[in-house]
């Protein structure tokens, strides 16, 4: 599978906008650019059990902390 990203999201001038873009932005205008992948995030099962462990998630900031890990720990 190709590991490359398909294209980039990043802040316009003034961080007034959201542009994506399929050549990537260069970095001395807009730093930063989030590469933007096609393929589906696969984790196990021990994978979420551990993210899952590490954060508590009875309340809405907990749930919404637990997603952002299993996002960050995705992409990995």
């Amino acid at each position: 599978m190709n590991n490359e990203p398909v294209a980039w999201m990043f802040q316009g001038a003034f961080d007034i906008s959201t542009y994506v873009s399929f050549e990537k932005p260069n970095p001395d205008i807009y730093p930063n650019p989030t590469p933007l992948y096609t393929h589906p995030a696969e984790l196990t099962d021990e994978e979420i059990k551990e993210v899952w462990m590490k954060r508590p998630v009875n309340t809405a900031e907990g749930v919404i902390d637990f997603a952002r890990a299993i996002l960050r720990k995705a992409q990995e």
